[in-house]
């Protein structure tokens, strides 16, 4: 199935927001302490590496908003063009809501061990499941609806999936009851929950 433009840049928009946001805070706090570093003399050294760092950083966070904008007045002209602004504001909304939902909260489990001292351990299925979770995407048109997530890698966090398929179906529905959805489809690495109009 070929994806749309937004399902092949959303998680890569993210990133890039992430990066180009630190990475402009890391500057802004790099500038403030160069300040302090130039006046004091013995310093020279120090003052070069921050004033290098603090450039790279500069550089960096403006590529990166750059790009980020690029690909969202992209997507923004794409859907003014061939649907709306109302379904890419509510497509956003309901991947950061549908994300959350999938997550595993339970990361560790209390271990009692031989010497009964209680030692926390991690659960890696939940962790892998949760990786998966990460980049769910929900694209909503005007006459149809995709959610798409990503197979987890093991088997057991696949399970995982598996066993949420009806709870999945039930949130997707009810945030869009104007759709109706078919059963999910497996398709290479993605499970899809499809939803068309109601008529």
């Amino acid at each position: 199935m070929e994806k749309s433009f937004y399902q092949k840049t959303f998680n890569l928009c993210i990133s890039l927001f992430i990066i180009g946001f630190l990475c402009a805070i890391c500057s802004i706090l790099l500038s403030i302490s160069l300040v302090n570093l130039q006046s004091t003399p013995y310093l020279t050294f120090f003052y070069r590496f921050v004033n290098t760092v603090y450039i790279t950083s500069m550089v960096i966070s403006i590529i990166t908003i750059i790009v980020f904008l690029v690909l969202v007045g992209h997507e923004i002209h794409m859907r003014i063009k061939q649907d709306n602004l109302k379904n890419l504001w509510k497509s956003i909304k309901q991947t950061l809501i549908i994300r959350m939902f999938l997550k595993q909260s339970e990361h560790s489990e209390t271990v009692t061990t031989l010497e009964e001292a209680k030692v926390r351990r991690y659960n890696p299925i939940n962790r892998q499941f949760n990786k998966s979770a990460r980049q769910a995407i929900v694209d909503i048109r005007t006459d149809k609806i995709i959610l798409m997530i990503r197979i987890p890698r093991t088997q057991q966090a696949t399970k995982i999936l598996k066993d949420m398929e009806t709870l999945i179906s039930e949130e997707i529905s009810n945030r869009n009851p104007d759709y109706y959805f078919s059963h999910p489809e497996r398709k290479e690495k993605w499970l899809y929950f499809r939803g068309a109009t109601r008529k």
